[in-house]
């Protein structure tokens, strides 16, 4: 640095005046600072890519549950499933982003800055060194320069003074109300004034050539410290460079061989949908191709009680007829059925095809509509009650003590309590909650339902959930 570069102008502002090396000084708490704007800035970054993984993981699960229920089928759905794992491995790919930003980035900053960056009692301890460097190093010419300044101001004033004092001479001379004495003190203090100003003139020159004799020492110990700045500051801002390449590393999926092969695969799922294959698909499992259990002609034969109409009892009883297929039964002692009547009205077919198996399952099924109800009490059955045409014989059976009929909620039946919890299925059905009393009206039928009177309305419920009270 030299004070003669014609291509610097100089301003008032210059790194060379009194105090003005303290913007470097700051560059160095600054440059703290933009430590910490970084690591912000890789914090943010990696919030992103963390709530950009999560929402690509919440869409394609949204999207999987939708093919689960949806009709979608073949390879037209693996399609779809395609772009969903795509999804899926984007989202590893963003999440692991997020995890070299925040445990390598973030990590190698922080280090770099609690090496280079060392805390004392107001500042860095950089900081306050280089601060006392530039503080000795100007020290001697700002002493000589605050002497110049003071002999300046005293040429000055002289010069004022012996001008001023000019100029009264020549009005006194030219004044005849002058006297002889009074001139002559003006003159007199005339030419002591131009030897004040020769005085201050020389001390002035003196003072000026003193200092420029030192500019060259004073812009020698300045650079020094002033260079150690520089080296300071060269070795953040390469560092930054090279943690941004290190950044951008991170950030760019492109040369991932991972993200490649994410799409490569999609394009390959694609390319395998093949609407034929579907087509074919379809017919077989819903369509044409599908086989068919076509009727036959069947003999009658009374094990075909089975085949019955559920009993008319006045809430939505159907005509269709209806097979029994199955129904199970729960042993004592466990919570509620493992499947109830419900189960078995819902496990029907109302197609007449079911009626031409063989005469061997007709009794298979026969025999599991033996069997009795696990909540009901068990009584000895006559003859004529184990009749499969009962319903032709005029006396009913006597009912127990149990099931005689009595009025309840103005309803004349026999009060029955709710073992166990059952939800409606069926707009005819009354929803029952363990402990709830309420009136039996009829009883259980072939299906294993009664009907009932509950919280103002009659519906069915099955016969298997409640105990006489």
């Amino acid at each position: 640095m030299s004070l003669n570069e014609d291509l610097v102008q100089a301003s008032n502002d210059s790194f060379w005046e009194i105090g003005k090396y303290s913007r470097t000084v700051k560059r160095i708490d600054n440059g703290k600072a933009l430590c910490d704007s970084l690591r912000q800035l890789i914090q943010q970054r990696s919030e992103i890519e963390t709530s950009y993984a999560k929402s690509l993981t919440n869409w394609s699960k949204k999207w999987n549950e939708f093919l689960d229920r949806g009709n979608e089928y073949g390879t037209i759905q693996a399609g779809w499933r395609g772009m969903l794992q795509e999804a899926d491995s984007l989202s590893e790919l963003h999440s692991l982003v997020s995890e070299n930003l925040m445990n390598k980035d973030y990590v190698n900053i922080k280090a770099w800055q609690k090496e280079n960056y060392h805390k004392s009692m107001m500042h860095f301890k950089e900081t306050k060194e280089l601060e006392e460097g530039f503080k000795k190093a100007q020290k001697p010419w700002e002493k000589k320069y605050t002497k110049l300044m003071a002999a300046k101001k005293d040429y000055h004033a002289a010069c004022r003074s012996e001008k001023s004092t000019a100029n009264q001479e020549n009005n006194a001379r030219g004044d005849s109300a002058v006297s002889p004495d009074q001139l002559k003190k003006i003159q007199e203090k005339l030419r002591k004034c131009q030897q004040e100003v020769e005085g201050t003139k020389d001390k002035y020159e003196a003072c000026l050539n003193d200092l420029n004799s030192y500019n060259a020492k004073y812009i020698e110990d300045m650079n020094e410290v002033f260079q150690k700045c520089q080296d300071f500051e060269k070795t953040r801002i390469e560092f930054f460079k090279k943690t941004m390449f290190e950044i951008h590393q991170h950030l760019d999926l492109s040369v991932d061989p991972r993200f490649s092969q994410v799409y490569s695969s999609l394009h390959s799922t694609i390319g395998q949908i093949d609407s034929d294959k579907d087509l074919r698909w379809w017919s077989t499992n819903h369509g044409a191709d599908m086989a068919m259990n076509w009727p036959t002609f069947e003999e009658y034969s009374p094990e075909l009680q089975n085949i019955s109409k559920k009993k008319d009892s006045g809430i939505g009883g159907g005509s269709d007829g209806i097979t029994i297929t199955s129904i199970r039964h729960k042993p004592d002692g466990l919570d509620a059925p493992q499947s109830s009547p419900y189960n078995s009205k819902r496990q029907v077919s109302t197609t007449e095809s079911q009626r031409s198996s063989s005469g061997s399952n007709i009794q298979q099924q026969s025999s599991t509509l033996s069997h009795k109800e696990p909540e009901r009490k068990e009584e000895p059955v006559s003859m004529e009650e184990s009749n499969p045409f009962a319903d032709d014989i005029d006396e009913p059976p006597s009912p127990s003590p149990e099931d005689s009929p009595r009025q309840m909620n103005g309803k004349e039946g026999v009060p029955v309590r709710a073992l166990y919890d059952y939800v409606v299925t069926e707009e005819d059905e009354l929803p029952l909650k363990a402990g709830d009393v309420f009136v039996k009206l009829s009883e259980e039928d072939e299906l294993g339902w009664c009907k009932g009177y509950k919280d103002g309305r009659e519906g069915l419920y099955p016969a298997n959930y409640v105990e006489p009270v």
